[in-house]
């Protein structure tokens, strides 16, 4: 009985784990960036190097060493990225697994804030909205 109970809290507790929202700090988009063909192509020349080993190159969508992970690196070519907020992306690479709940969830994802400038984050940003299916 008591196992039972146990195990019922624990239930419990992951499925209020994985309701909560995430907060994040919002950000203005710099005027015309998502558009900007500039951006959009250094954007992704930046992911090629630093983001495709993990979240596949655009033809393949989310590459086979993504599902190692746990929790799996997302597929940008997913139509849900046309509508996350850019604020959200700019925030999630800037932190990466440093910040809940991505920690407690056994993100791998590296912050990138302490290695990439402002620009860069903002134009990997430009490049994930753009990569992303209608």
């Amino acid at each position: 009985m008591r196992q039972n109970l146990v195990l019922l809290v624990a239930v419990l507790l992951l499925a209020a784990c994985g309701n909560q929202s995430t907060e994040y700090p919002p950000r203005d988009v710099p005027a015309g960036l998502l558009k900007d063909q500039a951006s959009i192509k250094a954007g992704k020349q930046l992911f090629m190097h630093l983001c495709a080993r993990c979240h596949g190159h655009p033809s393949e969508g989310r590459s086979e060493r993504a599902n190692f992970f746990q929790p799996p690196a997302p597929d940008f070519n997913s139509a849900h990225y046309r509508q996350v907020d850019p604020a959200y992306l700019y925030w999630r690479i800037e932190t990466g697994k440093t910040v809940e709940p991505y920690r407690s969830r056994g993100s791998v994802m590296p912050a990138w804030g302490p290695a990439l400038s402002s620009e860069q984050i903002w134009h990997l940003v430009a490049y994930l909205k753009s990569r992303s299916r209608e």
